[in-house]
């Protein structure tokens, strides 16, 4: 390990000129050791890069929520979106015995993904945007509507997505960044993340564990929905949980800040 990323030795005293710089995994046969002074355990997974007054450290998610108050005290990294990229074996040696060189390649490669996400939005921006994309179209629920035509025993409106499936339910997250998601249930039973309302830069918002952006559905599939749902909790100040359309709805409007 070279000097800029040995620590035994370094004081982790002043919290507040710390800064992280990114978040990632190895694969679990490919643990590496934390650094944190007189912790002997091996990590594969939240491996955390702090720089520590000019000092790069390599922490366990335990030993860095020990030294720093919480797994969120710092915030988000610098680099990446917290999701946890796993390394390759190259990245992973790299990491290990020269953590600036590390840091320097890590950063170059994920500000060229943010440039390539920026164009990808402007390309979006001509093309037509889903009727159901537009918040403001939306019914209010505090605005009376006109008797429906339909039968009186119809069921309510699902929601604004038509590839929603029916009579399936649906949980708010009012993240504490302004943002605001919904796990909605697609025909097929594929667990989605929709943005409510839609925003500038939603398909890059959220780490990969969420999973990917899907443009043609305006949502992010997701692969674990329990883990996004640990990520959602973990930054919500307001969650519902229901079937109903008009909670959400509801929700949204009173928590629009």
């Amino acid at each position: 390990m070279d000097q800029h990323a040995n620590t035994h030795g370094a004081s982790i005293t002043d919290r507040g000129s710390a800064r992280l710089l990114a978040v990632v995994e190895v694969e679990k046969e490919q643990r590496i050791r934390c650094q944190q002074p007189g912790c002997n355990h091996t990590v594969y997974k939240a491996i955390h890069v702090v720089d520590e007054q000019g000092t790069l450290l390599v922490l366990g998610s335990t030993c860095f929520a020990k030294q720093y108050g919480s797994p969120t005290k710092l915030g988000d990294p610098a680099y990446g979106n917290g999701g946890g990229r796993v390394l390759t074996s190259e990245e992973r040696q790299m990491l290990q015995d020269n953590t600036r060189a590390f840091i320097e390649r890590f950063a170059k490669e994920y500000l060229a993904h943010r440039a390539a996400a920026q164009a990808k939005l402007q390309s979006m921006r001509a093309r037509p945007v889903p009727a159901y994309a537009n918040f403001a179209s939306w019914p209010h629920p505090l605005i009376r509507q006109k008797p429906s035509p339909e039968p009186a025993m119809a069921p309510a409106r699902p929601g604004p997505w038509p590839w929603m499936k029916p009579r399936t339910s649906m949980a708010y997250f009012k993240l504490k960044d302004g943002s605001a998601w919904v796990r909605v249930e697609r025909h097929d039973g594929q667990q989605m993340l929709a943005p409510l309302p839609v925003f500038e830069g939603w398909d890059e918002a959220l780490p990969a564990l969420c999973g990917t952006a899907d443009l043609e559905h305006t949502a992010y599939v997701v692969p674990d929905i329990r883990r996004a749902i640990a990520y959602l909790r973990e930054r919500a100040v307001v969650t519902l949980v229901t079937g109903v359309w008009k909670d959400i709805a509801g929700k949204s409007a009173e928590t629009s800040w």
